[in-house]
């Protein structure tokens, strides 16, 4: 059983039967879900899950300000008091925390990526994390007569960063793949048989990669984890760099790990020549990053750009 359906089953069969006695007046305005971060949040949680912030904790319950400060307190109190210490098999008291959570679905948001709502301008999203950004597009709807956690996930979901963001992300992630691969792990660590160094290179490249296809597949890249889990779930591009992941993944060798790498690095050049994003696939220069740099035309992004990253100012 997943997170999502156990706090599903919990909120159900525990929690609403005591709402519906004790606090019958909030219930058009209450929310409940399983949103934050964490391998519930997305559906891909297991028994060794369970070891951590997993259960009734995450069963999370939303109110308006008004009602969170004159009912917050005695709600969250009246829920930990209504668990039982065993269900559907699994024993609560094990759980850590055993807690019920009582907040606003601005603080909810908040505490995921450091927003209430999806980034507006520039600066937001150039600064807002992006695992923090997926998380908040994720989650599972428990109760929400209102809608407001619908609309407010909703929201999230439809957003996605502005075209130059989206190409200083991609260029961010191209030197980054320029610097652990092409130059330094396939031309010189593998060459010169430096194993651990490779290793080091190789463990920066591949997460990199990831990172990009999220960027062409117009995703939030999720944090290292569980970040293979998410390029399986890309639509575009994941047939031409997938097997030779695999490949890295089995080679014992450092001359085929660097063969491995210098031809994916040739695949991703191939896929920004057709995404428009490169003249050719032979653009070797830090694997394009500056060329798309020179393409972001905001003049508000490109002094932002250059705040955060002189090093970045191709203008």
């Amino acid at each position: 059983m997943q997170g999502h359906q156990f706090c599903k089953a919990l909120f159900d069969d525990i929690f609403l039967p005591v709402l519906q006695e004790r606090f019958p007046d909030v219930l058009p305005r209450l929310s409940a879900g399983v949103i934050g971060s964490g391998s519930d949040v997305i559906g891909v949680d297991d028994e060794l899950s369970r070891d951590h912030d997993w259960g009734p904790s995450k069963c999370r319950l939303l109110l308006p300000e008004k009602d969170l400060s004159e009912h917050g307190s005695a709600i969250a109190q009246a829920l930990v008091a209504a668990l039982p210490d065993e269900f559907l098999g699994i024993d609560i008291n094990q759980l850590h925390p055993k807690t019920v959570n009582v907040n606003t679905i601005d603080a909810a948001y908040r505490d995921t990526c450091g927003l209430t709502h999806p980034p507006e301008t520039i600066p937001e999203w150039g600064s807002t994390n992006e695992n923090g950004l997926f998380f908040a597009a994720s989650g599972f709807v428990l109760y929400d007569p209102s809608g407001s956690l619908k609309q407010r996930m909703t929201a999230f979901q439809n957003a996605y960063y502005p075209s130059d963001i989206w190409k200083w992300k991609i260029a961010g992630a191209l030197w980054d793949i320029w610097h652990n691969a092409d130059y330094n792990s396939c031309r010189r660590l593998a060459k010169r048989g430096d194993g651990v160094g490779l290793l080091i290179g190789q463990g920066e490249f591949v997460s990199e990669i990831i990172t990009l296809f999220c960027l062409f597949n117009k995703q939030f890249p999720i944090f290292w984890k569980w970040k293979y889990w998410q390029f399986q779930r890309l639509s575009k591009w994941t047939d031409k760099i997938d097997p030779a992941l695999r490949d890295l993944e089995a080679a014992s060798d450092h001359a085929t790990r660097g063969k491995i790498m210098e031809a994916m690095c040739q695949t991703v050049r191939e896929i920004l020549q057709e995404m428009g994003l490169l003249p050719d696939a032979e653009w070797r220069n830090f694997m394009g990053s500056r060329h798309i740099l020179k393409q972001i035309e905001s003049t508000e992004a490109r002094a932002w750009i250059i705040s955060e990253d002189p090093s970045s100012n191709v203008w």
